[in-house]
């Protein structure tokens, strides 16, 4: 979401923060009909409203083919928000968070993970997914600062590869990686061959799927022990923080 964007929902907040600060949500009944009209779509099911941490906003958990997202209303159900509230004192994204909270994973989810995963970084440390893509700038960033915590015995990195469609050829170097067993190395180094093999195509595939239906699209995305995620490059510090 670009900053103008940003903007323009923080100062709809605080509009509605003025008018509606102590008003009651709307039901859940009467947002339905709003949400399918909105959105021009009738699979979309609105699971909860409750009144949010932004004041004068309530938060409208949404559900569509598995996935959850939140969309925002105000005391009246007349507007519907579809974006991101960014905390101002320190930029923490709290829709992002609770979207996260939303799509947790579940114990037996995070077990399946392990069928996915192309390779182990580190033997030491608490245990974090990483969803990469070989040619994703970002990623590169997040494998280096993970890198780091790794040669301490910090963490214990378990790559997920997810090569995005708009990267041509990364779904072969992803496939090739697993094939020929190249790890952390084959990654650094962009490597490809020409052994496409059924299990790396499977692997690949699958996870992708998997990864999809929780509603994780993007690379880098972290997936933590306790069933939460979140996309976007975290430093060493944030990371530490989410590790506890």
């Amino acid at each position: 979401m670009n900053r103008k964007s940003s903007v323009v929902l923080i100062l709809v907040s605080l509009v509605l923060c003025c008018s509606t600060a102590f008003a009651q949500c709307p039901p859940k009944d009467a947002l339905q009909k709003a949400v399918e009209v909105a959105f021009k779509q009738n699979d979309v099911k609105v699971v909860n409203v409750t009144q949010g941490l932004v004041p004068g906003l309530c938060d409208v958990e949404v559900e569509q083919r598995g996935q959850k997202r939140m969309v925002y209303t105000d005391s009246t159900g007349q507007y519907l928000i579809a974006g991101q509230v960014l905390k101002a004192s320190d930029g923490t994204n709290l829709t992002q968070e609770a979207v996260s909270n939303l799509n947790r994973l579940s114990v037996m989810e995070i077990a399946q993970l392990d069928k996915f995963v192309a390779f182990t970084d580190g033997n030491k440390g608490k245990v974090v997914y990483l969803v990469t893509d070989p040619q994703c700038p970002y990623c590169q960033k997040a494998e280096a600062i993970l890198s780091e915590l790794v040669k301490k015995g910090e963490v214990q990195v378990k790559y997920i590869l997810m090569p995005l469609p708009f990267h041509k050829g990364a779904k072969e170097e992803s496939v090739s990686i697993i094939c020929d067993k190249k790890a952390i190395e084959g990654l650094r180094s962009r490597y490809r061959s020409e052994n496409q093999c059924g299990e790396g195509i499977k692997k690949i595939d699958d996870g992708i799927a998997f990864l999809q239906q929780k509603g994780i699209t993007a690379t880098p995305t972290y997936i933590f022990t306790d069933g939460r995620f979140q996309s976007g490059v975290l430093d060493e510090n944030q990371l530490k923080q989410k590790l506890k």
